[in-house]
């Protein structure tokens, strides 16, 4: 792992901005336990949490800034896994199975983590049972995204996986697809990552959105001009073809 620098804080002394998901409907005294056992260290684009091999001895929760879970395929190339946001938890499939990272998690801006060692979790799951059931919340919801995703992967064309991938985004930034422009913070390699294509063809699909007015491509982020038309299925014109091709010969069999 490369090295990093890191700050901790005592996390009690800080007011969240966003609750954490591990914490939700806890007593008063349990988030008083959780606070005395993890440390808060902080965290600068680039850096990484931990690389696939890593042995898995502490979980995260994200309390500022942006993270992204990546695995490598086969073939040796980065497949992006999900972008954590904050209140989110992870690094606890491989604590929970005991076996070493599976995956890597890297800062995509600066950012303020909770750490908090096996043996301290450990503790605090035997003090609260109750934090079992969210941790079993939060090996579902990912599991859940990574069977969406593999279904995108396999059952779409680019220009379908583009638009599902980015509606996710928004989704997951704001709740809902809004009907106003909203920005989306995702490098046009970690798009096509997520979507298991190159990053031509996924550039391809994000300029004939842009030529559509859909969409503006930005410094390591798109700004989504008119979401609804990613909810209604809008697609170029070339790119509409194929998939109206594809599903012809589906409809055909």
């Amino acid at each position: 792992m490369t090295p990093h620098t890191e700050t901790a804080y005592v996390c009690s002394r800080l007011s969240f901005i966003v609750p954490l998901q591990l914490l939700n409907g806890m007593s008063q005294q349990a988030v008083y336990d959780f606070n005395a056992m993890v440390r808060t260290t902080k965290r600068q684009r680039g850096e990484w949490i931990f690389v696939f091999g890593d042995s898995a001895d502490s979980i995260y929760l994200l309390r500022e800034g942006r993270i992204k879970i990546t695995a490598l395929a086969d073939d040796g190339h980065e497949v992006l896994r999900e972008i954590i946001g904050p209140g989110e938890i992870f690094g606890e499939t491989s604590l929970i199975l005991g076996i070493p990272r599976t995956t890597s998690a890297q800062a995509l801006e600066a950012s303020l983590l909770c750490e908090i060692r096996r043996k301290d979790f450990e503790t605090l799951l035997s003090m609260y049972p109750e934090l079992l059931f969210q941790l079993l919340k939060s090996v579902g919801v990912r599991l859940k995204q990574a069977e969406a995703q593999l279904v995108n992967v396999m059952c779409n064309d680019i220009s379908s996986r583009v638009r599902e991938a980015l509606i996710d985004l928004i989704v997951k930034e704001s709740g809902a697809v809004p009907d106003r422009p909203i920005r989306v913070k995702i490098t046009q390699q970690d798009l096509a990552n997520s979507i298991g294509a190159s990053r031509q063809k996924t550039w391809q699909v994000l300029k004939e959105l842009e030529d559509s007015s859909v969409l503006r491509l930005m410094y390591r982020s798109i700004l989504v001009i008119a979401p609804h038309k990613l909810r209604n299925g809008h697609i170029p014109y070339r790119y509409g073809a194929e998939h109206a091709v594809a599903k012809a010969k589906i409809a055909a069999r």
